[in-house]
This record gives C-alpha cells, sequence and structure tokens, in this order.
C-alpha cells in the first residue's frame, strides 16, 4: 500500500490567517466618547451604557480573531515539523 501525501500550502493558510486579520481590523473601538452632552434624560444614559458595551464587545471580538489568525499560523508550523518527523521515522524505517 503507497503512503499518502499531505500536501500543506502555506500561501493559503498565510492568505486565510491574513483574511482573518483584515477582518479584525475593522472591529476597533472608535476614538472619542460616545456621550451626547445635549440630552439629560436618563434613557440617554442606558442608550449610552448599551453603546459603550457593544463596543468593548466589538473591540474583544477583533482580539479574538487576531489571535485566531496566530492559531492558523502555528498550526500550519506545528504540522510541518509533525510531517517531517514522521518522513524521518519512515525513512528510518525503510518505507
Amino acid at each position: 500500500m503507497k503512503p499518502e501525501h499531505i500536501q500543506i500550502r502555506r500561501q493559503n493558510i498565510e492568505e486565510d490567517a491574513g483574511r482573518i486579520e483584515t477582518a479584525a481590523g475593522y472591529l476597533i473601538k472608535p476614538p472619542g466618547d460616545s456621550q451626547d452632552t445635549r440630552s439629560t434624560i436618563p434613557a440617554n444614559e442606558k442608550g449610552r451604557a448599551a453603546y459603550d458595551s457593544s463596543q468593548e464587545g466589538i473591540f474583544n471580538l477583533g482580539n479574538l480573531l487576531d489571535q485566531e489568525a496566530e492559531n492558523i499560523r502555528g498550526l500550519n508550523a506545528a504540522f510541518e515539523k509533525f510531517d517531517e518527523m514522521m518522513g524521518q521515522l519512515a525513512a528510518w524505517h525503510g518505507q
């Protein structure tokens, strides 16, 4: 039985990680303050709190996407190393 070869497409992996990082770049906190200084009604305060909370969530999602892009790259490097070790083991056993 002929061993199957797994092909690692580094360019595809890097492109995927880059797309994730690009998406994360859109998920940033806008600069400045969300406060409306002209209005004093209680609903405005709740609206500001909800807005600030949602912006924090978006910012955190962007950070998580950046981490996932790095995880993809790290997994690729680990798999390449594993594949190389398996190739050496197969050669050592004469296969």
